[in-house]
């Protein structure tokens, strides 16, 4: 088993997806905290104001941020991990060497799930960073050793892995990599977001609270967010991790009972 891991992290590092995926995500990262902190208490044309960063809360938010829109890069890395595979059509002398699927499969999660801890450590650590010095620049504690910052970087770092997990199951699900990628991050964003109203409106909170964005974000920041009673941070990261055991559960599945050419 732990060739196969060590074969499926060669297959990653010999190539420059996962690079572009972690310089993509850094530049997103690194542009909502720049956004973040430099509008933090300010008041819009309607006269909502914005938290200041005097508020703990509002400084997690910004060392949250991975969690936020950072999950993207390793939610895509995890599709194509498998997607490309089909793509092209390697993945038939992957199975000819090894015939055991399963085999394949858990150590293509274990790369995926070590390869989005090792991205989740970067991106953290850039916005802890960059986070630190533009609070400090507007002159504000940065409360790195504080308020529960120190656990909002570590399960950033854990969550960021989950969702390179989760992005795997999702794409051994549907096969095809554009689709893939695309709905992965539509039903991850958009959908997720007009369910989270669904379920408000027919007063159906609890199941908002287990989607799976609602539940990454809960790690960070467990709150009332878009009318949602959000989960304790454990909480989320519990539902986060199942999500991204189930997904990958049935992307096994169908990959165990699928023909491949």
């Amino acid at each position: 088993m732990t060739a196969l891991v060590r074969s499926e992290l060669r297959k990653i590092r010999t190539t420059r997806t996962w690079m572009g995926l972690t310089l993509g995500g850094l530049a997103l990262v690194a542009f909502y905290v720049t956004v973040i902190v430099f509008t933090a208490g300010t008041t819009d044309a309607g006269g909502n104001g914005l938290p200041s960063l005097s508020d703990p809360a509002a400084v997690r938010t910004v060392y949250g941020v991975p969690l936020e829109v950072g999950y993207l890069m390793p939610l895509m890395l995890g599709v194509l991990l498998i997607c490309s595979e089909f793509r092209h059509q390697t993945i038939t002398p992957t199975f000819l060497a090894t015939p055991r699927r399963g085999r394949v499969l858990a150590a293509k999660a274990a790369a995926a799930g070590i390869v989005g801890l090792a991205m989740g450590v970067l991106i953290t650590a850039v916005v802890a960073g960059l986070g630190a010095v533009l609070i400090a620049a507007r002159g504000y504690p940065v409360l790195l050793t504080s308020h529960s910052v120190p656990r909002t970087l570590a399960v950033a770092v854990l969550g960021l892995a989950v969702w390179a997990v989760f992005g795997l199951g999702f794409g051994a699900l549907l096969k095809n990599q554009v689709a893939a990628v695309v709905s992965a991050i539509v039903l991850v964003t958009v959908v997720g977001g007009l369910l989270t109203l669904l379920f408000n409106w027919v007063h159906l909170d609890g199941l908002a609270r287990l989607l799976p964005g609602n539940a990454s974000t809960a790690m960070i920041q467990p709150a009332n967010v878009g009318g949602t009673d959000l989960l304790p941070w454990w909480g989320g990261a519990l539902v986060l991790l199942a999500w991204g055991g189930v997904t990958a559960g049935l992307g096994a599945l169908l990959t165990l009972r699928r023909d491949v050419n």
